[in-house]
């Protein structure tokens, strides 16, 4: 969608700016694939039903994967009285298949973890690894440039390595646009400092979220430290439908930090597609593949992996 808003944006001096979007975009291609459909912008959600109907008016093709069902696409959303157009469009133009498997594929690689730190005392220890792939370089503050003439502040950068603590990427207004633009300029992040997530910091939640996504798109590599495991950092989190499931007088209950318990169900149905992904990102197969591309784009020779990982 930042694509979509990127062109209506080129065109906004035409009368209607998004038949020439979806105009352009039939003429490159018949097929549209979107991989893991959501909606949780409420501009995204204003546009959808026009844009698609005109796409679909077009000859386009629509392929996609989501989390979610058509009727629960940006549920609880605002004005989603307004949305609900596009979830009949969908409905009418496609065919909706449900496809379940109790195995993600994506954790059966090797289950050897590559820069994950858990505990706060490994910050040092990060920075040390951090620099060890820079080089001889010397890191120092760094701006990208983002969409619409933003610009997003890197507190240490060099060699294609970028250095942030967990605030200043997630509790800032940042969005997928800027991490997008993170990722052009860098291929590896070190991330100081995740903390578990819930209520207290759920704002924070969707942006780690979105900036994961961003990252697994881009292929890029993680170092981090983090205050659990991929799936203790997610653990207050649950859906509507898994809420209601816990009982008062279960053991969870119990526990002190029941209180950050955060029940929302659109980070509910993501933190297991994230979960995953952290454990991908972390995987050697997936770090070796890293490696073989920077190799072939700097046309160095190929570095073993640390056999201590």
């Amino acid at each position: 969608m930042l694509n979509v808003h990127s062109r209506l944006q080129m065109h906004k001096g035409v009368s209607d700016p998004l038949d020439v979007v979806a105009a352009e975009i039939s003429d490159e291609a018949i097929i549209l694939c979107l991989d893991e459909f959501m909606v949780t912008d409420v501009a995204d959600a204003m546009i959808l039903n026009r844009l698609f109907r005109q796409l679909f008016s077009k000859g386009v093709i629509l392929v996609s994967t989501s989390n979610r069902a058509p009727d629960k696409l940006y549920e609880g959303g605002l004005q989603r009285d307004l949305f609900l157009p596009f979830i009949d469009t969908l409905k009418e133009r496609c065919i909706v298949h449900a496809i379940g498997s109790a195995v993600d594929y994506r954790q059966l690689g090797s289950a050897e973890q590559g820069f994950y730190f858990v505990g706060k005392h490994y910050s040092t220890l990060l920075k040390q690894k951090l620099q060890s792939l820079i080089g001889d370089e010397k890191p120092s503050p760094q701006t990208v440039e983002v969409i619409m003439g933003r610009k997003l502040q890197v507190p240490l950068g060099a060699n294609g390595c970028a250095y942030f603590p967990f605030e200043d990427l997630c509790d800032k207004p940042l969005g997928a646009a800027d991490y997008f633009g993170l990722f052009k300029k860098f291929h590896t992040l070190a991330l100081d400092g995740i903390p578990k997530l819930g209520s207290s910091n759920r704002t924070a939640a969707y942006r780690f979220v979105t900036l994961i996504d961003v990252m697994y798109e881009n292929k890029a590599r993680l170092l981090c430290t983090a205050e659990a495991g991929p799936v203790g950092l997610f653990e207050n989190i649950v859906t509507v439908a898994e809420a209601r499931k816990v009982s008062p007088r279960s053991s969870r209950s119990q526990k002190s930090d029941d209180t950050d318990l955060c029940v929302d169900n659109e980070l509910g149905f993501a933190k297991d597609r994230t979960i995953s992904r952290l454990t991908e990102i972390n995987s050697r197969e997936y770090l070796e593949d890293f490696e073989m591309r920077l190799r072939q784009q700097q046309q160095l020779p190929l570095q073993g992996l640390d056999k201590r990982w």
